[in-house]
């Protein structure tokens, strides 16, 4: 028996025992306890952040040291190529004959194509051609009488610009013909600076060697020419930092590098602002850190006081969930008195819990046979009204998953033999997972367990699978299948016997389905395969429908008709439209006014003999729209003969050709260009070079003599081992010179050259090609595979020459330190072919990928023969063949071809 403790008086609690004194007290003892734990975890974190910050700001400066350098090696570069391109300019004959006027036409040729206006002026400073946009001062300068001194000079800024001087030496001598330069603005530098892109904030600046600023990111225009913080002006080394004021006056941190060329030097400012944000940034998590940590003591101390009346208030809980007739476990880790109440609380909530459980059960079994009651209204309605047949289908699928608790319901559609192919069998809806779980293994299997349903044997119904003698026919469901244990499947078949679909279902559940779902589904096939019936039907109809809608629309803009003796009748909107004219202005043969006066009289001859003769007709002649433009038409038109064989009236159509016909002009123009550049490699290329062999050897013959001439001189033997050397040089650079001319013309030949397409067993060719150079192979130690390859219907030469090119490629860029592997893959994607050529070498830097395809240009070291071509004509060769050509590849670890090719070439 329980025993009741005596109840308190009424009347207010003895002073100090207040029900709020004593967790009050507990809070702020384990408030105090936890902030004491959290104060060194503060100071730790406040130190790591710290350092952190530190680190930041030195990766900031060592930022914009890098930046500086990588920004002065770009300078360099942009100077580099100006001196190649004068130096390329400096060895023109028409400078060494002194016909200035040849050599107007080659810089202008050169400004046309590039934009870089050309200066030539005598050693005394004489301008002789000048094609910058603002004269140039017809005196001579510091850089200019460094390159009479025979090298190339490069100038300070000189009002918004600055020169790059090379001088023109007399060939063969050492004396100074002209002086040849190019006059810049500064804001070329300034695009320099920018193409790498400039962070937020910072600037960098150009500074030439009179500590002038050349370009700057930030206000051009306004310090352009002004002098250099002096900070700056007295720097020696090649590169360094310091901390100052940038021109406008801002607190900066300044990093500079030396651009070796021109002797300029490029800084990079930071300002101070920015160095200071994570000092900013750490200070603001050290504060967040301590807030956070704050919070967490004082969380965990409300925590643990409010358990200490936890077991108190989860008894009244519990009693209040009896009321409510909720679930009440028994209460654990509580004293046991507190446990015993807890006990007998949780046996009466069971107790009440069975008896509401028992009405509930009842209550949805009420509930599930009304809701089928109402599915199956909805799809009555569903199936007597809808005709799509793929919502007709989800319609059923839906429904009758719901109606056998199924888990995935599927409709298999079977197609008929018609003119998109053979029967066969499609998967029209699905509910309960993705289409992929389905479709990724194809049409269902032809086994004991799925045959019966597609080949209209009845009812298929299975407790559970696995345990069904019918399953494992095949060897079980395949790997990723969706899990199966019930299953149920009905045929649907049409009143007149044929099937028209299947309904599946299944669950991963045994025991799921059963002769009355089976017998619902059976009843609801029935009404689905006349609701089918009645789809199909609608279906074709439509499709005739659309059919003609879709042939009249293609051809509403410019169709007409005329009547059965070839006048134009009636009303003819389209024609109308076309041509401005009005019914009495293109009747009869009135609409020939709209036809070019040129093209007329052909028109209308061509069309009377077509009518004469009854037979379609094919013209093309040039139309006035209703603007007055003459746009170039196609036509076709054709006789509409009645049941007796006599021309009820002509249905014609004017297609527009006008820019087909551009077209085909710009390729024509395009193809003659081809042509011409073809002759200019062949004869002004050529010619030079045949003239530079008959002089060198020339040069050979005479070496006796001059060896003859020289004897007993000093310097002979020395003289004579220089001139050996440099006739060496100028075969070996003939030699190359020629090379690349007949590149530029087989390049130009297999662009003009008309492909074959035919089969290709395409692993049979690769192999081939593999076999002939498997003896470059074995010297190497590489291995060669070629996987199944998609067969092609393309130009053989063509295909042959790119795979050859990557599979000769792959084998030159082998390392010598291990075993070379290269393999040859392919697949169909899409319905394109793609071919892999793959390979285990030295790999293509990723700044490489795509120059590689251009003409003449080479990656890495250039210790492995070759021209700089094989790549450049394979992509010709890829792109001639309607396709394209990536790369993948790493450094060290080797490079991957893909090669996407059409199936058929067209």
């Amino acid at each position: 028996m329980l025993m009741q403790a005596p109840a308190a008086p009424p009347g207010p609690a003895p002073s100090g025992t207040s029900p709020s004194a004593r967790p009050g007290s507990i809070v702020r003892r384990l408030v105090i306890f936890a902030l004491g734990l959290a104060v060194p975890i503060l100071i730790f974190g406040g130190v790591a952040l710290w350092q952190f910050a530190g680190a930041a700001r030195e990766r900031l400066e060592a930022e914009a040291l890098g930046r500086a350098r990588m920004e002065a090696a770009a300078i360099d570069r942009e100077i580099a190529s100006l001196i190649a391109t004068l130096e390329a300019l400096s060895l023109s004959n028409a400078l060494q004959r002194g016909d200035v006027t040849a050599f107007r036409e080659q810089v202008q040729e050169l400004q046309r194509r590039s934009g870089l206006p050309a200066i030539l002026r005598d050693p005394g400073g004489t301008r002789l051609v000048d094609l910058g946009s603002e004269p140039m001062p017809e005196r001579l300068d510091a850089a200019d009488t460094a390159a009479l001194g025979g090298r190339p000079a490069v100038s300070g800024v000189v009002d918004g610009r600055f020169r790059v001087t090379v001088p023109v030496m007399r060939r063969g001598g050492d004396a100074v013909l002209y002086l040849l330069s190019f006059s810049l603005p500064t804001t070329r530098l300034g695009d320099v600076l920018a193409s790498g892109g400039v962070p937020k904030a910072w600037v960098m600046s150009v500074i030439d060697r009179d500590h002038r600023v050349l370009t700057r990111t930030r206000l051009p225009e306004r310090f352009t020419g002004t002098p250099a913080p002096d900070a700056l002006r007295t720097a020696t080394e090649p590169e360094g930092h310091w901390r100052g004021a940038s021109l406008e006056g801002e607190p900066f941190f300044v990093a500079y590098a030396r651009a070796g060329i021109p002797d300029w030097r490029v800084a990079v400012g930071v300002p101070e602002e920015a160095l200071a944000a994570p000092v900013r940034a750490s200070l603001v998590w050290f504060a967040g850190l301590g807030s956070m940590l704050a919070a967490i003591a004082g969380f965990l101390a409300l925590a643990f006081a409010r358990g200490i009346a936890a077991p108190l208030h989860a008894l009244r809980d519990q009693a209040i969930a009896l009321g409510l007739g909720r679930a009440t476990p028994v209460l654990t880790g509580v004293p046991a008195e507190v446990a015993a109440v807890s006990a007998e609380i949780a046996g009466a909530a069971q107790r009440q819990r069975e008896r509401a459980a028992e009405r509930a059960r009842a209550a949805s079994a009420l509930r599930a046979e009304t809701q089928r009651l109402e599915v199956l209204n909805r799809l009555g309605t569903a199936l007597s009204s809808e005709l799509d047949r793929q919502r007709l289908g989800d319609a059923v699928v839906e429904a009758a998953t719901h109606l056998t608790a199924a888990a995935y319901g599927a409709l298999f559609e079977r197609v008929p033999e018609g003119p998109d192919g053979s029967e066969h069998w499609r998967l029209l809806s699905l509910t309960g997972a993705p289409r992929e779980a389905f479709t990724r293994f194809g049409l269902p299997r032809v086994t004991t367990l799925f045959s019966p349903t597609f080949a209209a044997g009845g009812v298929v119904l299975s407790e559970d699978v696995p345990a069904d003698p019918r399953y494992g026919s095949h060897g079980g469901m395949p790997v990723g299948h969706l899990p199966v244990r019930s299953y149920l499947a009905v045929p649907v078949v049409s009143g007149t016997g044929s099937t028209l679909g299947a309904l599946l279902f299944g669950h991963p559940e045994p025991q799921r389905f059963g002769p009355r779902e089976a017998a619902l589904i059976e009843g609801l096939a029935g009404q689905a395969a006349v609701a089918m019936d009645n789809a199909r039907l609608f279906a074709s109809v439509r499709r005739e429908q659309d059919r003609f809608a879709a042939a009249v629309q293609a051809v509403r803009g410019v169709l007409w008709t005329n009547g059965p003796d070839g006048r134009m009748t009636g009303e003819q909107p389209a024609w109308a439209a076309l041509t401005g004219q009005g019914p009495e202005q293109y009747a009869g043969y009135g609409w020939a006014e709209a036809v070019h006066p040129e093209d007329r009289a052909a028109s209308i001859a061509t069309w009377n003999a077509a009518v004469a003769e009854r037979r379609r007709y094919t013209h093309e002649h040039r139309v006035r729209r209703h603007d007055g433009v003459y746009r170039t038409f196609a036509i076709q038109a054709v006789p509409v003969l009645d049941s007796d064989g006599a021309i009820r009236e002509w249905v014609g159509v004017h297609s527009d050709i006008t820019e087909q016909r551009a077209a085909e002009a710009a390729l024509r123009e395009s193809n003659e260009e081809i042509q011409r550049y073809a002759y200019i490699v062949s004869h002004d290329l050529r010619a030079p070079l045949v003239n530079i062999m008959g002089f060198t050897s020339e040069i050979e013959a005479s070496q006796d003599d001059i060896r003859a001439a020289l004897a007993g001189l000093p310097q002979a033997e020395r003289i004579d081992a220089d001139l050996t050397e440099s006739v060496s040089f100028i075969k070996a650079a003939i030699t190359k010179m020629d090379g690349l001319i007949n590149a530029i013309l087989k390049l130009s030949r297999e662009g003009r050259r008309n492909f074959q397409p035919e089969p290709l067993a395409m692993t049979a060719l690769v192999q081939g090609l593999a076999d002939a150079q498997r003896h470059q192979a074995d010297v190497v130690g590489a291995v060669i595979e070629i996987g199944d390859l998609p067969n092609l219907t393309a130009d053989r030469l063509a295909v042959e020459q790119i795979f050859g090119n990557l599979i000769d490629n792959a084998i030159k860029y082998l390392v010598r330190d291990r075993p070379g592997r290269i393999a040859v893959t392919g697949s169909v994607l899409d319905g394109v072919a793609i071919v892999r050529v793959s390979d285990n070498g030295r790999g293509i830097d990723a700044r490489d990928h795509a120059r590689v395809f251009e003409l003449f240009r080479r990656s890495g070291a250039q210790d492995r023969p070759g021209e700089g071509i094989g790549l450049a004509h394979v992509r010709t060769l890829v792109r001639a063949l309607g396709g394209r050509i990536d790369l993948i590849s790493e450094i060290g670890a080797g490079t991957t071809f893909s090669v996407t090719l059409p199936l058929r070439q067209s």
